[in-house]
């Protein structure tokens, strides 16, 4: 279960298997930017899955659905904790060598996530993204959570960084391959398989919801920090990492009109680290 979507494993009577995904009536654009974005990414050579069979009429099903091929593998937050540092030092190859291959790709009209270069709903700066996250996510806190000191921390490394943010050209990245959406097999990525849109921004953001996603079930996120590095290699830019990651753990703990399954439950282990990342990571967006 995804943010609007249900993902089934689909056993076929000659053996084989596929991926079916069924998505809501109102998400049905999901798919044919799923369709648009594979064959732009699949031409520079970024492994994606196949796109087997596709229906929008609502008339084979219910619903709008998607059969693809099922690639090899399972989410890197799945296989993590088990990846040997050689191998962990593979998927960082792979992933920089994926992020260079999607920064071939033309430069947006905009910025945040597009179905399509057509796509009018973008913003005019990349500080507007930022922004419609963090007052998304806080709007569907309780009031109490809402009063949170590392969400005005949030918001204050924000106005102080609106300057920095303002210059970030609209260059493409993979707005969903971060600590899921990237199947890693015998400790190597195999494909990116979550293509509804495609992001124009920063590629720094991504990685820090890798990052904080990581850091949420285990003790260590190196992979990630090595995907990164080139990317902040200022104090200025690791304060901007820190604000990344910050975002991310606190649209991972609230909840969301698009979403399926819901934050993780508030006595959980992951949603207890998850409120002490956010922490650390609010704190460390505003250190000189």
């Amino acid at each position: 279960m995804g943010r609007s979507h249900f993902v089934f494993t689909v056993a076929l009577a000659s053996g084989e298997s596929v991926i079916a995904r069924i998505t809501r009536h109102d998400r049905a654009e999901c798919f044919t930017g799923f369709a648009y974005w594979r064959c732009k990414l699949a031409k520079v050579g970024v492994p994606v899955p196949r796109v087997l069979a596709m229906d929008l009429t609502e008339t084979v099903v219910p619903w709008p659905v998607m059969v693809l091929e099922r690639g090899a593998g399972d989410d890197l937050c799945n296989v993590y904790a088990g990846l040997s540092d050689v191998e962990k030092q593979a998927v960082a190859d792979d992933l920089l060598d994926i992020q260079h291959r999607v920064s071939t790709l033309p430069p947006g009209r905009g910025y945040g996530g597009v179905v399509g270069y057509h796509d009018k709903r973008c913003h005019g700066h990349w500080s507007g993204v930022l922004r419609e996250y963090v007052a998304g996510a806080s709007s569907n806190l309780s009031g109490k959570k809402r009063q949170r000191p590392a969400i005005r921390a949030i918001e204050t490394a924000l106005s102080e960084l609106q300057p920095e943010f303002d210059r970030i050209e609209p260059l493409p990245y993979l707005i969903d391959a971060t600590h899921q959406n990237v199947l890693i097999h015998k400790g190597r990525v195999t494909a990116i398989i979550d293509l509804d849109e495609l992001g124009f921004g920063d590629a720094l953001y991504p990685l820090g919801t890798a990052r904080t996603g990581l850091l949420a079930r285990g003790p260590e996120a190196d992979c990630i920090e090595r995907v990164a590095a080139p990317l902040c290699a200022t104090p200025l830019r690791r304060r901007i990492f820190a604000l990344y990651s910050a975002i991310a753990s606190l649209k991972m703990l609230a909840p969301s009109p698009l979403g399926v399954t819901g934050p993780p439950a508030a006595d959980s282990p992951i949603s207890v680290r998850l409120h002490a990342l956010l922490d650390e990571f609010a704190a460390a967006a505003n250190e000189e």
